[in-house]
C-alpha cells in the first residue's frame, strides 16, 4: 500500500529569494516536525511574499535541503486540482478566507480535507473595533466578516475534519464532526522549566522582594500594549514595590515610551525591544518573572499563553474566550473582566500580599504545560490526521 500523502497549505506566506526560501522559523519549525512524524511525503503549498519576512526569525532553506516539498504560488494564484492531485489529505486554514473553496475541490478530487481554525467572528468584529476608528470602513469590514463566515461553515459541510486552536474556535464550530483541541506553541519538551530551576526563581517570591512582571508580543492594541503603563501608573499610585518588563515592537511602542517618561515610570518600567525567542525570552520567563500580564482586549487563542505557562509563570489577563478557556480547564492564574484596569490593578496588589497562592499557581502552570508541549501537540494533530485518512 502506498504511505499516505500530506499536503499542508497554511495561511502564512513564503517570501523566494532566487532558489531559496524563506520561512517563518515557527512555520518551519512546525512543518519540519510534520515531515518528520508522518509516515510518507509533506508538500506545503504557500502565498509568495511580496517583501522580505520579519518577526522573531527567518529560516532560510533550499529544496535540497528541506525535509519537505514546498510549492510557491504566484501573485493572486489560489490553489487549484494541480497543488493536491497526489495527496492523500490536505490540511488548509479556514482562517484563509481564499481557501474556502479547498474542501469541495478536496471532495471532487477524493481528496480528505482537515481544516485548521483560530479565530472565532467575535475575534474578527474585536480587532476590527480596535484597529479602525471609521464607521464607514468598520461596517464593511463587519460585512465582509459575515459573508466570509457564511462561506466558511459552508466549507465546513464538506471537509473530514476540523483542528482547533483554542477553546473559543472548539467552543463556536462544536456541530462539526471529528474536531481536535489544540493550543499552539513553540515551547519542546526540553524547554519547558524543570521542577528544581522553578522552585530556585519561586524562593525569590519569600524574599519580598519587588513582584516582577512582564508582557511579551506585538505593541498593538489588540494585545493590550497600551494598557500595559496605564496599569503601571495604577500600581504606582497604590504604592506597589514592582518592575515591568516589556517585550516585543510594534506601532505603539514610540507612544508607550512617552507615556512611560511623562508619568516618570522609567525605574518600574523597562522597554525590552524585540528579543530572541530562545536565547533570551525563554530563559527570562523562566527565571526573571513571577507573574505575565495578559491584556488582549479580544479572544486569539495566542501562542503567547501556552509558551508563558510552560515558563512557569502564571497569569493575569482579562478573561477572553481564549484566556477563560485555559483558566477552565486548568487553575494557572486569575482572569478579570474586560477591559477592568482597576480589577487588574488591585489583583495584583493583592497577590503581593499572598504569594503562596502565586507559587502554587506557577507549579499548576507546569503541569498544564507539560500536557502540550511542542512535540505533543504535533503528534496529536498527526494522529488526528491518520485517523481521519482511515474514516
Amino acid at each position: 500500500m502506498d504511505k499516505p500523502s500530506l499536503t499542508i497549505i497554511p495561511s502564512v506566506p513564503v517570501w523566494k529569494k532566487k532558489d531559496t526560501f524563506c520561512f517563518d522559523r515557527k512555520f518551519y519549525d512546525g512543518l519540519a516536525l510534520y515531515a518528520q512524524l508522518w509516515p510518507g511525503p509533506v508538500t506545503c503549498v504557500m502565498a509568495s511574499s511580496a517583501s522580505p519576512l520579519s518577526g522573531f526569525g527567518v529560516v532560510e532553506a533550499t529544496p535540497g535541503t528541506m525535509p519537505f516539498n514546498c510549492i510557491a504560488l504566484k501573485e493572486n494564484e489560489i490553489v487549484g486540482k494541480e497543488h493536491i492531485q497526489n495527496a492523500t489529505i490536505v490540511l488548509a486554514s479556514a482562517d484563509a478566507h481564499d481557501q474556502l473553496h479547498i474542501a469541495a475541490l478536496c471532495q471532487e478530487n477524493g481528496v480528505k480535507c482537515v481544516y485548521v481554525i483560530e479565530y472565532i467572528p467575535e475575534t474578527r468584529q474585536q480587532i476590527v473595533a480596535l484597529d479602525n476608528n471609521n464607521p464607514a470602513v468598520r461596517l464593511h469590514q463587519n460585512l465582509f466578516i459575515r459573508i466570509s463566515e457564511r462561506k466558511r461553515r459552508k466549507a465546513f459541510e464538506h471537509c473530514d475534519g476540523l483542528q482547533c486552536n483554542g477553546t473559543p474556535a472548539y467552543n463556536e464550530y462544536r456541530e462539526i464532526p471529528n474536531r481536535l483541541l489544540y493550543f499552539d506553541t513553540r515551547l519542546s519538551r526540553e524547554q519547558i522549566i524543570g521542577d528544581e530551576e522553578l522552585e530556585s526563581r519561586l524562593s525569590m517570591l519569600r524574599n519580598k522582594k519587588p513582584l516582577r512582571l512582564a508582557f511579551s508580543g506585538r505593541l498593538v492594541a489588540m494585545k493590550g500594549a497600551d494598557h500595559l503603563v496605564q496599569l503601571a501608573v495604577k500600581l504606582k499610585r497604590l504604592r506597589l514595590w514592582f518592575h515591568l518588563s516589556i517585550y516585543g515592537a510594534g506601532e505603539l511602542e514610540e507612544e508607550m515610551k512617552r507615556f512611560i517618561k511623562k508619568h516618570d515610570l522609567s525605574e518600574l518600567v523597562t522597554m525590552e525591544g524585540t528579543v530572541d525567542f530562545n536565547r533570551q525570552l525563554v530563559p527570562d520567563m523562566k527565571e526573571k518573572v513571577d507573574i505575565f500580564i495578559a491584556l488582549h482586549r479580544q479572544s486569539d487563542p495566542s501562542c503567547t499563553y501556552l509558551e508563558t505557562l510552560s515558563c512557569g509563570v502564571p497569569i493575569v489577563g482579562y478573561r477572553n474566550k481564549a484566556f477563560a478557556g485555559i483558566l477552565d480547564l486548568e487553575d494557572v492564574g486569575w482572569g478579570v473582566e474586560l477591559d477592568n484596569l482597576d480589577a487588574v490593578s488591585w489583583m495584583i496588589l493583592r497577590l503581593d500580599q499572598a504569594r503562596q497562592e502565586i507559587a502554587d499557581k506557577s507549579r499548576n502552570t507546569v503541569k498544564f504545560g507539560r500536557l502540550h508541549d511542542f512535540e505533543t501537540t504535533y503528534k496529536k494533530r498527526i494522529d488526528h490526521l491518520l485517523a481521519t485518512t482511515n474514516r
